[in-house]
């Protein structure tokens, strides 16, 4: 997904895995045609769920911009940790670009996110993103007792607190909270995200099923994704994002496209991600 990073519908600049939330139906590029092909399904079994996430899981990324390769990213749930007295999973998620695009737009981000083990609400988040000449590096603290997130900038040492709704995810605990949810085509579900200091009240939309086949590794029934945020009721229009998750009860993102000012992306899992994912 490469320059996952731009101005995306969810937030003032796009996250490398903001892509991923959707945890998303805009023409393939060459790319897509040669390494992927859908075809509509009229009926599909759609399984239910895992209940959590599954700790040691890896997804590694290869994403393009038009028809150029330019770059990687991971999303891995690493471990179990206590976080202020609570068990959470650790999950932390990385973006960067290839040799092309470094060159003359160089990204590097690294995101934490911890999610707590029986709600599924994330408790601490972490972002390091150096995009160009852009710096950020800041740490969020969501108290969900007083329901604020406590925001500290790393890098100016300045501090903010926002309210928080009962119900939230950050931009990288959405991924794992939208892969725990019964789906249904032709049905929408919300979500309040929590991103760059603000919180999205986000409908994500599910679409038709379709059978999507991927090059080298395998045919799949998905279905497809389209989040849709508002701020203060204005819908936030910077670009569109779909994601084909497996209808299994993995909910893999298999394969993500993104509509933006620059251009088309798209970002498909890796073969060994797949099959680490489906071995017995």
């Amino acid at each position: 997904m490469s320059r996952w990073s731009l101005t995306t519908t969810l937030g003032n600049r796009y996250t490398p895995f903001v892509c991923l939330l959707a945890i998303f139906v805009f023409p393939l590029s060459s790319f897509c045609s040669q390494e992927a092909a859908e075809r509509e399904l009229p009926v599909v079994h759609i399984e239910e769920p895992l209940s959590k996430p599954v700790v040691g899981e890896r997804l590694s990324f290869h994403g393009r911009w038009f028809t150029l390769p330019v770059g990687h990213g991971s999303i891995e749930v690493k471990e179990i940790v206590e976080i202020e007295g609570r068990s959470a999973f650790h999950i932390e998620a990385q973006g960067h670009s290839n040799e092309l695009l470094s060159a003359f737009y160089p990204i590097h981000d690294v995101i934490h996110s911890y999610l707590d083990t029986e709600t599924l609400q994330p408790l601490r988040f972490e972002k390091k993103q150096q995009e160009g000449h852009y710096r950020s590096e800041e740490v969020v603290h969501f108290d969900h007792l007083r329901s604020v997130a406590t925001y500290h900038s790393l890098l100016n040492g300045s501090t903010k607190e926002i309210p928080l709704p009962d119900q939230f995810q950050d931009l990288i605990s959405a991924v794992y909270w939208f892969r725990t949810q019964s789906l249904s085509p032709n049905s929408q579900i919300e979500i309040n995200l929590y991103t760059d200091e603000k919180i999205y009240k986000t409908a994500i939309e599910i679409k038709n099923p379709i059978l999507l086949e991927l090059l080298k590794r395998g045919t799949f029934p998905c279905l497809i994704a389209e989040p849709k945020a508002s701020f203060k009721g204005l819908l936030v229009k910077r670009g569109r994002i779909w994601a084909y998750i497996t209808a299994d009860a993995r909910r893999l993102p298999l394969l993500v496209k993104a509509t933006t000012p620059w251009g088309p992306m798209t970002a498909v899992l890796d073969e060994e991600s797949i099959r680490a994912a489906i071995k017995p």
